[in-house]
């Protein structure tokens, strides 16, 4: 997928980015107000992709519960309860597994989280879902950042990151999972590290407060910064006992997630932005019915796939059927020509694909199509597949000539026409020897039925020339096999 729309809401602005091939090539403000509005919907129906909405806002609760291991409905309805207990009055709500507990009765330790004023998501989602644009997910800047923490040694990590329209933002992971995050705004005037300096030395007493930080156990800061406010951040922190820093690049973490954008500052709303185009979790905040569109996007891309699948299988198909002809009777251009009316139908069906979504009906000629198609006639490696496997364990049966013949349904008939080496006049065990042959390629899908024998020991027979003068010499058998596809 090369083109997605980033949608990126903070307290006091929202904003629209196309992202193509890991940069933003096109970024876009729309204020709270009528001409906003209509700014965002002209927007949306500029660039038609996916879209992910990214949030940072204050209104974000997160609470830890200790549940009950269920499964299916009885799992269903207990995280329903929670939501109506802790969150009644906003729909954008989730709940993440932590662990299950490993002793007593191993119940499951839980993360539920809201964004708890709806109404500042609702008059932007509400334009989304009008202009049917597929929206993959509600995100939060906390439920994304996982992955820049994966590679940190430490049990209790605290990451920082500044977003130049939200604030401070600092999130808690205990033991790589995510327990809470806290944002908090950045004054005009008050320099990054100024606000660094005095909201993590609250963050660590809240934690502690919270039986988060254990006695004894360090905080490891993670910051993520410019190199110029680095310099200014190492003056003005000191490690303790407690609590030590770490600094990352913005520069170098954006090089490692393949980012081509540029940052001149600490602001990381487009590494985040580009974060989650290439690493979008699986739980967010949308409900099942501001993802439709999505699903149908994705449903009919898959079908769209599934078009030009079929157009290369019939190609393919009926270059094999060419290549076949030695082999074919007349049935063959029956068969050609229903390859090409399937081939026919397959473009058809492929044109018939909008950029939107495809009719049903078009939807249900694919699918026919395509077990049409497959049921016509199983490809020649399959039939000729127990020849081949019987051949391997008879070495002295030597295949001249075969012809072929397709019949009816998917009954084929092949003729087969060789040589037994090593005759030596060893009539009884030459022809045990074929027997077993034939035996063997029955117990392959075949129905056998000897056309010539090397001796013909019946009333009517008489014994070939060449068995007779006992040189040693091959001897001539034809076979007819007809080949029916296991049940």
């Amino acid at each position: 997928m090369k083109n997605k729309v980033l949608l990126f809401l903070s307290a006091d602005m929202f904003q629209g980015f196309v992202w193509k091939d890991g940069a933003l090539v096109h970024e876009q403000t729309f204020a709270d107000n009528q001409e906003g509005r209509e700014k965002f919907t002209a927007f949306l129906r500029t660039w038609r992709a996916p879209a992910y909405l990214l949030t940072d806002l204050i209104e974000e609760d997160f609470r830890h519960e200790t549940v009950l291991h269920l499964r299916g409905r009885e799992h269903t309805a207990q995280i329903q309860r929670k939501y109506e207990q802790f969150y009644r009055n906003t729909t954008f709500r989730q709940a993440t597994l932590h662990q299950r507990q490993l002793e007593g009765r191993r119940d499951d330790d839980m993360l539920f989280s809201a964004l708890t004023n709806p109404a500042t998501i609702q008059i932007w989602l509400d334009i989304i879902l009008q202009q049917h644009t597929p929206l993959a997910g509600i995100y939060s800047v906390p439920g994304i950042s996982k992955p820049l923490v994966r590679n940190i040694n430490a049990d209790h990590i605290l990451l920082l990151s500044w977003e130049k329209h939200s604030g401070l933002r600092q999130t808690y992971f205990n033991t790589k999972r995510l327990y809470l995050s806290r944002l908090t705004p950045v004054n005009d005037g008050q320099s990054f590290s100024e606000v660094v300096s005095s909201e993590v030395a609250r963050t660590q007493q809240y934690l502690k407060s919270l039986s988060l930080l254990p006695l004894g156990q360090t905080l490891r800061v993670h910051i993520l910064c410019h190199a110029n406010d680095r310099h200014e951040l190492q003056s003005t922190l000191r490690d303790a006992g407690d609590m030590s820093y770490e600094y990352q690049d913005i520069h170098e973490l954006a090089a490692s997630l393949k980012s081509k954008d540029s940052y001149s500052d600490s602001d990381a709303t487009h590494l985040l932005l580009h974060l989650l185009a290439v690493q979008p979790p699986h739980t967010h905040y949308a409900a099942a019915e501001h993802t439709h569109f999505f699903k149908l996007w994705q449903l009919n891309t898959r079908l769209l796939w599934l078009g030009g699948l079929l157009t290369l299988a019939s190609l393919l198909w009926s270059s094999i059927s060419l290549l076949e002809g030695g082999w074919m009777n007349d049935d063959r251009s029956t068969f050609e020509a229903q390859t090409q009316r399937l081939t026919q139908q397959t473009q058809q069906i492929t044109r018939g694909f909008a950029n939107n979504l495809a009719p049903a009906a078009d939807m249900k000629s694919a699918v026919t199509s395509l077990r049409t198609l497959h049921s016509y006639s199983p490809p020649p490696e399959t039939i000729l597949a127990g020849l081949g496997n019987a051949l391997a364990d008879f070495p002295r049966i030597r295949i001249d000539s075969l012809s072929w013949q397709s019949g009816s349904g998917n009954s084929d008939t092949i003729q087969v026409g060789g040589q037994l080496e090593g005759w030596d006049n060893n009539y009884r065990g030459s022809l045990g020897y074929l027997d077993h042959f034939q035996q063997a390629l029955k117990q392959q899908h075949y129905g056998v039925s000897a056309l010539t024998l090397p001796l013909d020991i019946s009333s009517k027979g008489s014994i070939t020339d060449n068995t007779l003068e006992g040189t040693g010499n091959p001897a001539q058998f034809s076979l007819r096999l007809t080949w029916e596809p296991p049940q």
